[in-house]
């Protein structure tokens, strides 16, 4: 695992120190330690840290709705910990963007698999976001792309196949893609409708 910039926000010094010296023996670099979920907030911004430990009961402002407000802002992985196991905490903390709960005292061992885990839901996470883009804009192509067909068919008397194939053609002939060609049609009819 690559050696990542880590934060963590505890209100209890001694646990505190405890996960830093844990992460630096695991070969991590702590950039900042807070002490409430405001803090965490200003220092995530502040210090861009590549992953954020956050305690769950804190003074000031609990470290689920400081994780929500990082998670809308910031693209990191986020790990949970708390002393408490109840469900609807885990729940909670997961809806607010949680990829990892650890619980108190945390081992070494434990939190090294946390943040390998984190990192991989992480990773997973944006795999399915960029999945879900590339999905959004081929369907926004395809819908151009009938669009304009349905313009050839009207326009021109056209079937569809003939509509298709002719776009096909032109695009190859300009070297370009189909949606392209399809927005030329689609520009041509707006401004001969308008």
């Amino acid at each position: 695992m690559e050696r990542l910039r880590v934060l963590i926000a505890e209100d209890d010094p001694l646990v505190a120190v405890t996960l830093s010296d844990q992460l630096m023996e695991l070969g991590h670099n702590v950039v900042a330690v807070a002490s409430d979920g405001e803090e965490a907030v200003a220092m995530v911004k502040q210090e861009r840290p590549d992953i954020a430990i956050l305690d769950i009961k804190m003074p000031n402002r609990d470290g689920i709705s400081a994780a929500e407000e990082i998670s809308r802002e910031f693209d990191i992985p986020i790990l949970m910990l708390t002393a408490y196991s109840e469900r609807p905490l885990v729940l909670r903390a997961a809806e607010a963007g949680a990829l990892a709960y650890l619980l108190k005292p945390v081992a070494a061992e434990e939190l090294g698999a946390s943040l390998r885990l984190a990192l991989a839901r992480h990773k997973d996470k944006e795999a399915l976001r960029s999945e879900v883009e590339r999905l959004e804009e081929t369907l926004a192509e395809r819908q151009t792309i009938d669009k304009a067909k349905a313009i050839l068919m009207q326009r021109v008397g056209l079937s569809e196949n003939e509509a298709y194939s002719r776009m096909r053609q032109r695009a190859r002939e300009k070297r370009v893609k189909m949606v392209q060609v399809a927005q030329t049609i689609i520009a041509a009819e707006e401004f001969l409708a308008g």
